[in-house]
């Protein structure tokens, strides 16, 4: 029976893991690799962060046609109306997590809604899972919490013990997440030894998982994927976001401080996701369910690219398209359904060279992919379909991030942004792969054709050539 085992590396730099393969830290990757395997780079979603760079796997869509454009965000129409609504607001950064599965957009199948025996460890995306299924859906909480503020190995050690009891089971699918790279890559940089160990780790319980299938006779039968949702960066400096908009003049909601809403009349929110990107949400002439366009907001997108913190700011103007500026230069950007219509206006933001007017998908992927900021162009697009984004749109530069207040602990190292450190992440297959320029979101057509499925949807991804 073919199988699919999944390992999500969270937080998993694609050069860290190359470098530890190389200096023979991870001699079981190595291994892999080397018997008929493959060690590509895959272009992750915007926001780079858990959760919703999760979506292209488990779903097959980006972030923003699930509608789910952030860790945190704010719905501008349901705040009107209700501003009590359970559904005006969400920060998945704990107990709100656990609706996460409910927010995801109805219409598009999760992967466990269409292989009906699969299995999961550690991940939220559980929608259509037996509970019985889900195999650490009452010690996640515990785990990950003590994860968070503590980091340690434990819980990838718990994970693949979790791992050895699925691959024994008749489960065709196995999505397992092994956080501690993310967990430790936060606590102390991406970089520091904890996380060195995290890698080592893993190999070791890479090694066992491997010999499990070999020794079961499974091995040939499984298409075992290892890959990460988002790189890292090391963090020295953070930017108040909320701050920052407080001193501008503006009443601003943001999380943990969500009482505010009942006590002020705010005029805008603010929604970080991984540190490294957020959202600005800004109330119209008094009403929140107006459109606000980058006409209104001009003064203030031109104080933002002031902050060294701020890299990318995105937004949308009168005619419906995103205006793009850096320091840089700014750019127009249109969604032309098959591709993007690219306009630099003044010189380009990203630093692109010879990237203008229509590009298809393809395109975007393959002239920006060995960039800085790899697929941006088609990320930015993509964001802005869900009508929960916000509109202003951030970016922060490498080593700063967007939030210092209420994060325990302080993030030494955070995602999230368009730039390829944190876009970039790595994908290992027991198998070889044709293509060399992959999106994350790729993966669920080629899980699903390896499985004899039918995709049920339109997805974004296009399915892998593998042998």
């Amino acid at each position: 029976m073919k199988k699919v085992i999944f390992l999500l590396l969270d937080g998993a730099r694609k050069d860290s893991l190359e470098t530890h393969i190389e200096n023979g830290l991870m001699p079981n990757m190595k291994s892999l690799i080397s018997q008929n395997g493959s060690f590509s780079t895959a272009v992750s979603v915007f926001p780079s962060t858990t959760g919703p760079a999760y979506i292209p796997f488990l779903m097959g869509t980006f972030p923003g046609n699930s509608n789910m454009p952030g860790i945190r965000w704010f719905d501008k129409v349901k705040f009107s109306k209700n501003r009590s609504s359970l559904n005006s607001h969400r920060s998945y950064v704990g107990i709100e997590g656990l609706l996460f599965n409910r927010d995801l957009k109805k219409s598009q199948a999760t992967i466990f809604e269409i292989v009906n025996d699969s299995r999961s460890i550690f991940n939220e995306i559980t929608r259509g899972l037996p509970s019985k299924f889900d195999m650490t859906q009452i010690s996640k909480f515990y785990y990950k919490v003590k994860s968070h503020f503590l980091g340690s190995q434990l819980i990838d050690n718990v994970a693949s013990e979790k791992l050895l009891d699925a691959i024994e089971s008749s489960a065709q699918f196995v999505f397992c997440c092994y956080l501690g790279v993310d967990s430790n890559s936060h606590i102390s940089g991406c970089n520091s030894q904890s996380v060195v160990d995290s890698f080592v780790n893993f190999d070791d319980k890479l090694g066992i998982v491997v010999k499990k299938l070999k020794d079961t006779k499974q091995f040939e039968d499984t298409l075992l994927i290892i890959t990460s949702d988002h790189g890292h960066s090391n963090t020295s400096s953070h930017l108040d976001l909320t701050g920052f908009l407080e001193r501008s003049g503006y009443k601003v909601f943001s999380y943990p401080l969500v009482h505010k809403k009942y006590l002020t009349d705010i005029d805008a929110a603010v929604m970080v996701s991984g540190n490294s990107m957020s959202h600005i949400y800004l109330r119209e002439d008094g009403d929140w369910s107006k459109k606000h366009t980058s006409r209104n907001s001009d003064g203030l997108i031109d104080k933002l690219l002031t902050s060294e913190a701020i890299d990318i700011v995105m937004s949308l103007n009168t005619k419906n398209q995103i205006v793009i500026k850096s320091k840089r230069g700014i750019a127009l950007l249109e969604d032309k359904e098959t591709g993007v219509f690219y306009t630099p206006l003044v010189n380009d933001p990203f630093g692109y060279e010879g990237i203008k007017d229509f590009l298809s998908y393809d395109d975007v992927l393959e002239k920006t992919f060995e960039t800085s900021y790899p697929d941006a162009l088609t990320q930015i697009v993509q964001i802005f379909k869900s009508g929960r984004s916000g509109d202003i749109i951030i970016s922060a530069e490498t080593g700063f991030d967007l939030r210092s207040n209420f994060e325990f602990p302080q993030h030494k190292s955070s995602h999230g942004s368009l730039k390829s450190d944190h876009m970039h992440v790595p994908l290992i297959m027991n198998r070889m792969v044709s293509e060399d320029k992959i999106r994350t979101v790729d993966l669920f057509p080629t899980i699903l054709d390896f499985l004899n499925l039918q995709v049920p949807n339109k997805v974004d991804g296009k399915k892998l050539d593998i042998n």
